[in-house]
């Protein structure tokens, strides 16, 4: 061939390829993103709660400590989809060791932050004196939560001896039952927490009346909302790209990131307390401040047309002055003040030091 001549172009990528790689690349620059935000949130807890309980400390940075072991599982498979496995079309459906350990990592901290949720649950549920109605729900979350971990298990477990991608057939159903544990668990915790809070809202309306309890409320609604949609929302979209389409890695995007989904929830609720005291205490300064002004207001008069007497004190003599002060509704278009140049008011007059003045 002659040396002159242009380079043949390469065939491109074929499109089970680009499914292939595709979505492991989206899924781990989105976990990546989502643990940077787990590191921070972790910062705000330890920083601003230094005095919670040790149960909830433990949690908390057991959480932390898995999604570090998570990110290192996932960085594992990656390095070997990408890039240990670059120009080998053979090695795209092998995985590490990392891949088994995925899904059991993940499921593990989804129990936990379940079971957190379902003792939230429960502590609500007893203040508003309706524990019996929410102890078969609570049951049930703690249930799905430990069904959907065995199921992770036994998919990870066998995953060591496959490890084929393409054969994700043959653990199909313990991951389906993982996948669909995690999004009817936290579609549950949503529903639960939704209900109570706004059970807890009405009741403050009608009997106390606080604004403040009401916008507390209001707050923990919001952050139910907020993060039971987006774990439930994560984990039904896994679960259906992985039903309907798991000859690919489509689910992979969405499963990569479901621990780190989970640990900022938890994060992001235990958190939002300082936000909260910090809305309360802005409150209540401001309330201070405002009476402060309104007592400083009630204590003048200024339209009053009494004399007012003024001391001021020093160390050798008294002295009072009087002034007076003329209220009136017209003055007379030609009044030009006084003429004299004098000010009408009396000047100050010294008095010598006696016995029985300080009674003045």
């Amino acid at each position: 061939m002659d040396s002159s001549s242009p380079p043949v172009p390469s065939r491109p990528v074929d499109h089970a390829t680009l499914l292939v790689l595709g979505p492991i690349l989206v899924g781990v620059v989105v976990s990546y993103l989502l643990e940077g935000i787990v590191i921070v949130q972790a910062y705000i807890y330890y920083m601003s709660f230094p005095n919670d309980k040790v149960w909830m400390k433990t949690t908390v940075y057991t959480l932390f400590v898995l999604d570090i072991a998570q990110t290192v599982a996932v960085t594992s498979s990656t390095w070997s989809f990408l890039i240990s496995g670059w120009g080998r079309p053979e090695h795209l459906h092998e995985t590490e060791w990392g891949f088994a350990f995925i899904p059991m990592l993940c499921a593990l901290c989804t129990t936990v932050v379940q079971i957190f949720f379902a003792w939230r649950i429960h502590a609500l549920a007893s203040r508003l004196s309706q524990k019996k109605i929410f102890w078969p729900v609570i049951v049930l979350i703690v249930c799905i939560s430990f069904a959907q971990l065995i199921g992770a298990t036994v998919s990870g477990s066998r995953w060591i001896h496959i490890n084929d991608i393409f054969l994700f057939h043959k653990v199909f159903g313990a991951i389906s039952v993982w996948l669909v544990g995690s999004a009817a668990g936290d579609v549950l915790i949503a529903t639960s927490m939704i209900y109570l809070l706004s059970t807890a809202r009405r009741k403050t309306k009608e009997f106390a009346h606080d604004e403040r309890t009401n916008h507390l409320i209001a707050g923990l609604i919001r952050n139910s909302v907020e993060t039971g949609a987006i774990t439930a929302g994560a984990a039904l979209l896994d679960v259906i790209f992985f039903l309907t389409m798991n000859s690919t890695t489509l689910h992979f995007a969405f499963s990569v990131s479901l621990s780190k989904l989970y640990t900022n929830s938890l994060y992001a609720t235990l958190n939002s307390r300082a936000s909260f005291e910090r809305d309360l205490k802005k409150e209540s300064t401001m309330r201070s401040t405002t009476d402060s002004h309104v007592r400083s207001l009630g204590g003048q008069n200024p339209q009053s047309s009494k004399a007012t007497p003024e001391r001021s004190y020093t160390s050798s003599q008294y002295q009072i002055s009087f002034t007076r002060e003329v209220v009136t509704s017209h003055e007379p278009d030609n009044w030009q003040g006084p003429t004299n140049g004098t000010q009408n008011t009396i000047p100050m007059v010294p008095l010598g030091r006696k016995d029985g003045l300080d009674e003045v």
